[in-house]
């Protein structure tokens, strides 16, 4: 909950005052001439940095342990495969961040659309209904939760594509009023 109130605090701050010029990322929208910004921004780039590997090592080694059989301790060319296979993936998200980065409003939506919505409504619920749900009734509830995230992630990955590319977003509610 502290969280939660954190984050509606800050992006509630950084819209009431910026307004519709608020950019994706909060730090964008510090002024460029002070010294503070710049510490800010490297610092935050540096815990970026470091933090990259903490969050790639266990998506690195699930995907190793499907494609690889054998140890790298013991095979020098399992360890080499697996050397080039981590370079590779940290290539591939280094290509997605730079060409992603004009549009990383849409990246962070499809990512989003993929991984959280699921991850908060379809799986949950999927769990339920196979392990514990008994009476009809909240098979039904498991089941409409089910759909309505299917129905959400279908609707954010729709809203990301259509989007891709403009800057405008799909339903202009933030409009000022004269």
């Amino acid at each position: 909950m502290l969280c939660l109130g954190l984050f509606l605090c800050v992006g509630s701050l950084s819209y009431l005052t910026f307004g519709d010029r608020v950019e994706a990322v909060v730090l964008l929208n510090l002024p460029n001439t002070s010294a503070w910004t710049l510490l800010v921004q490297i610092l935050y780039s540096v815990a970026i940095l470091f933090s990259m590997p903490l969050q790639l090592f266990p998506a690195v080694r699930i995907m190793e342990a499907m494609m690889f059989v054998r140890s790298g301790r013991d095979f020098k060319s399992i360890k080499w495969q697996k050397n080039v296979f981590r370079t590779l993936c940290v290539l591939l998200i280094a290509m997605c961040a730079i060409f992603g980065a004009d549009q990383l409003d849409n990246v962070v939506a499809l990512v989003g659309s993929f991984c959280l919505v699921p991850l908060s409504f379809i799986y949950p619920a999927s769990m339920h209904l196979r392990a514990v749900a008994q009476t009809r009734r909240t098979r039904i509830k498991d089941s409409l939760l089910i759909g309505i995230g299917v129905v959400a992630m279908a609707y954010v990955t729709y809203i990301s594509v259509i989007t891709w590319g403009t800057s405008d977003p799909p339903i202009n509610v933030c409009t000022p009023r004269p």
